[in-house]
């Protein structure tokens, strides 16, 4: 079975010492849908940020399709990065732009070819629940809207890979429930999904059993602060 990402005895400490995550391992097969869940301070945004390479481990390993990004040189660590979607928790977006020109202007930043672009945009709006919309002025959309916003960038150009991180946060329910949909409809094309949240009933609502209780293909990893499980 095709591995995304492998995280083995992974462990960070800042620089003045403070462990936050120590001795995490799990598994995302390339076909696989994992919640990483967990309060404020207890790692999540930062195993993203290691397993993109935008900080380093102190100890163990992660491998993201069966390579270690750590020992990765920056031209391949380049390239890896781009089968991987990235949906991050802040915004990201150009809100003096429409929904259509944020992509564009994505995927002009890519190099993707104009029409190759089209179809990526088209694919992307449609799974991210945003066919319709795309001439929308990106300021004028509420916050569940800037989140299928956010999914949509994450997947031009067609990643293997969609880290999102706490796409949850703030939203009612409701909400909450059509951004897991909208992930599930991603992962069902055969993109491999790994999510933080901070609230456990979101994972839970939606069929996710604790690591240890779990098929091996859809589960939650639940971080506390000072260690991890």
């Amino acid at each position: 079975m095709r591995v995304a990402i492998q995280v083995s005895e992974l462990r960070y400490a800042t620089e003045d010492g403070v462990l936050v995550l120590d001795g995490l391992s799990f598994g995302l097969p390339g076909d696989g849908f994992v919640v990483v869940v967990g309060p404020p301070s207890s790692g999540k945004t930062l195993l993203l940020e290691l397993i993109l390479r935008e900080k380093f481990p102190t100890g163990g390993q992660i491998l993201v399709l069966g390579r270690n990004m750590a020992r990765l040189s920056p031209a391949r660590a380049r390239a890896l990065r781009r089968r991987i979607g990235y949906m991050p928790e802040g915004p990201v977006i150009l809100e003096g732009r429409t929904v259509q020109e944020n992509l564009e202007f994505k995927l002009r930043a890519l190099g993707i070819p104009p029409q190759e672009a089209r179809e990526h945009r088209a694919r992307a709006l449609e799974l991210a629940g945003l066919k319709g919309e795309e001439g929308r002025p990106a300021s004028t959309l509420n916050l569940l809207e800037q989140r299928r916003l956010l999914l949509a960038l994450a997947l031009c150009p067609e990643p293997a890979i969609l880290l999102a991180d706490d796409p949850f946060r703030g939203l009612s329910v409701e909400g909450q429930d059509e951004v897991m949909a909208a992930l599930h409809g991603v992962h069902e094309l055969g993109v491999a999904v790994l999510a933080t949240a901070r609230d456990g009933e979101v994972p839970a609502r939606h069929g996710f059993p604790p690591k240890d209780r779990a098929p091996l293909l859809k589960y939650a990893v639940y971080l506390q602060p000072d260690r991890s499980r």
